[in-house]
C-alpha cells in the first residue's frame, strides 16, 4: 500500500462512514473495479480509531452528560448487530464478493432515503426514548452489516419513523455508531499478533485523514439532515447501485 492509496481510503472511509451511502459497499467497489487490495489491518484499525475520534470529539458534551438510561438503551440497540454479525461471521466473505448484492442494497438503502422526503416533522426526544425504539433502530443497524445498506442512513431513518425529531435521530444513530467502530476494531486486534507493521506511516496517516474527513462528514450529514434535506443522499445511492447492477 502506497502513499496515494492510503490516502484515498482513508477519504472515503472517513466520509462514507457517516455519510448515508455505506462505506462497505464502496470498499468492495474500489476492490473489484479499482484493483485496491484489502487494506493491511493495521491500516484498518487505525482508520477505524480515526473515524471513532471523530465521532467522541463531535458529542464530547453531550457524552460527559450521558445518562444510565441512555447507556442502557445504546447497549440494548448494539445486540442485534452483536447477533446477526456473530451468525454471519463465517459468509462475510461470500457477501463482500458480490457486486450485485452492493447494487441492490443500495437500491435498498436508497429506497429508506426516499421515503424521509414526504415525513411529517416529530419531536419526541431522547429522554422520551423506550426499549423498543432502541430494539428497532439496533436491528437496523444490523441490517447494516450488508454492504451498501448504510449503517447511518438506516439507523437516522428508523429513528425518524419512531417519531423522533431529527436531532435525535441523529445523534442516537451515533450513539450506537460508538460500540459498533470498537467492536469491529476489537474483532481485528488478534490478528495484529502475526502481521508486520509494515504501512505503519500509512496507517497513521490514513487515521488523521480519516478523523477528519470523518467530523466533516458529521457536520455536513447534520447540517442536510435537519434541513429535511436527507432524501437527496437517495439520488447517489440510487444511480450507483442501478450502474453496479448494469455491469455486474
Amino acid at each position: 500500500m502506497n502513499f496515494f492509496q492510503a490516502t484515498i481510503l482513508a477519504v472515503i472511509q472517513g466520509l462514507t462512514e457517516f455519510l448515508p451511502v455505506s462505506s462497505s459497499g464502496h470498499l468492495v467497489i474500489l476492490q473489484k473495479y479499482f484493483n485496491f487490495s484489502e487494506p493491511p489491518v493495521l491500516f484498518d484499525i487505525l482508520v477505524h480509531v480515526g473515524t471513532l475520534g471523530a465521532v467522541i470529539i463531535y458529542f464530547r458534551k453531550e457524552l460527559l452528560k450521558i445518562s444510565r438510561q441512555t447507556v442502557w438503551l445504546i447497549i440494548l440497540g448494539t445486540i442485534p448487530a452483536a447477533i446477526v454479525g456473530l451468525f454471519l461471521q463465517n459468509h462475510i466473505e461470500q457477501i463482500f464478493n458480490s457486486l450485485k448484492l452492493v447494487g441492490l442494497s443500495l437500491l435498498v438503502t436508497a429506497g429508506f432515503l426516499f421515503s424521509t422526503k414526504k415525513l411529517k416533522p416529530f419531536n419526541r426526544r431522547f429522554s422520551q426514548a423506550k426499549w423498543q425504539d432502541a430494539l428497532l433502530v439496533g436491528a437496523f443497524q444490523a441490517l447494516a452489516i450488508l454492504p451498501g445498506i448504510s449503517r447511518s442512513g438506516s439507523t437516522i431513518i428508523s429513528g425518524l419513523w419512531r417519531k423522533f425529531d431529527r436531532p435525535t435521530a441523529f445523534r442516537f444513530s451515533f450513539y450506537l455508531a460508538i460500540p459498533a467502530i470498537i467492536g469491529a476494531t476489537v474483532l481485528q486486534l488478534p490478528e495484529l499478533i502475526s502481521i508486520q507493521f509494515n504501512y505503519l506511516n500509512q496507517a497513521i496517516l490514513g487515521m488523521i485523514i480519516a478523523g477528519a474527513t470523518g467530523y466533516f462528514a458529521l457536520v455536513t450529514l447534520k447540517r442536510v439532515l435537519v434541513s429535511k434535506k436527507f432524501w437527496l443522499f437517495g439520488l447517489y445511492c440510487l444511480f450507483l447501485g442501478l450502474l453496479l447492477l448494469l455491469l455486474s
